[in-house]
C-alpha cells in the first residue's frame, strides 16, 4: 500500500538547516494499520504531511500501490487526496455551513462514490443519526470527531492518515473512538497510518514505530 525510501527532509533556517527526517525507510501493507510514536517536534506530522502531498520531500521515494508520488503535480495531488486518502486531524475541519449529513457525504460525493449503506452503517456505529441535521457548532468535540471518521471512512480510501485523532478528547471518550476509527478503517478496507503521543492508543493498531532523529524504528508489531 504504502512504501517510503531513503526519505529526507530539512527546513531552512536563517542560522542554518534543520533535518527533520534523515532517510526514513518504511512499509505499510493493504490492510493493516500502524502508529507512528515520537517526541513533540520530532517530525511525526512532517512526514505525514509528506505522505499526503502537502509538502514536498527534499528527496526520496514516496510509493502509494507502487505508484510514485513525488513526482505528481498540485492537480494531480489534489485527485489522490479526494479519491485514494483521507485525512483525519486533530482539528476536525468540517464545513461550518453545512450540516452533518452534507458533511460526512461530502468526500464522497466528490469523488462519485456515495454508498448508501455504508452510510447508514457509518452513522449508526458512530452514533451520530440523531445529529444529521445539525450544524458543527452545534456539536461537541467528541461528535464532531465522529462525524470526521464517517467522512473519511466514507468512500472506502485506500490509506488513512491520521494526525493525533483523538488529541481533543478525555481518555474514555478517547479510547472508544479509537475502538470505533479501527474498527471501521478494517471494515472500509483501508490501511491506517496515525501519528500519536500516547502509547495507550498506538496499542490498538498493528505495528507501532518511533520517530527519533529523523530516523524510523520499529517497536512492536502483531
Amino acid at each position: 500500500m504504502l512504501q517510503l525510501t531513503d526519505l529526507y527532509k530539512s527546513f531552512h533556517q536563517p542560522d542554518g538547516d534543520i533535518k527533520v527526517l534523515d532517510g526514513v525507510n518504511f512499509t505499510l501493507d493493504e490492510g493493516r494499520s500502524a502508529a507512528l510514536l515520537g517526541e513533540s517536534g520530532s517530525g511525526k506530522s512532517t512526514l505525514l504531511h509528506l505522505i499526503a502531498g502537502l509538502d514536498r520531500p527534499d528527496s526520496g521515494s514516496i510509493q502509494l500501490q507502487q505508484r510514485e508520488m513525488t513526482q505528481l503535480t498540485d492537480s494531480e495531488w489534489n485527485e489522490v487526496r479526494r479519491s485514494e486518502l483521507s485525512l483525519v486531524f486533530q482539528q476536525y475541519h468540517l464545513v461550518p455551513t453545512l450540516s452533518v449529513a452534507n458533511n460526512l457525504q461530502l468526500q464522497a460525493r466528490l469523488c462519485q462514490r456515495l454508498d448508501e449503506e455504508f452510510r447508514d452503517y457509518l452513522v449508526e456505529r458512530l452514533g451520530i443519526t440523531r445529529l444529521l441535521r445539525r450544524l458543527p457548532h452545534q456539536l461537541s468535540g467528541g461528535q464532531q470527531q465522529r462525524v470526521a471518521i464517517a467522512r473519511a471512512l466514507l468512500h472506502r480510501p485506500g490509506l488513512v492518515l491520521a494526525d493525533e485523532p483523538t488529541g481533543n478528547l478525555d481518555e474514555g471518550s478517547s479510547d472508544a473512538v479509537m475502538q470505533l476509527l479501527v474498527d471501521l478503517v478494517s471494515q472500509a478496507g483501508s490501511s491506517l497510518l496515525m501519528v500519536t503521543h500516547s502509547p495507550a492508543m498506538a496499542a490498538h493498531l498493528d505495528a507501532q514505530w518511533q520517530l527519533h532523529n529523523g530516523q524510523l524504528t520499529l517497536i512492536e508489531e502483531q
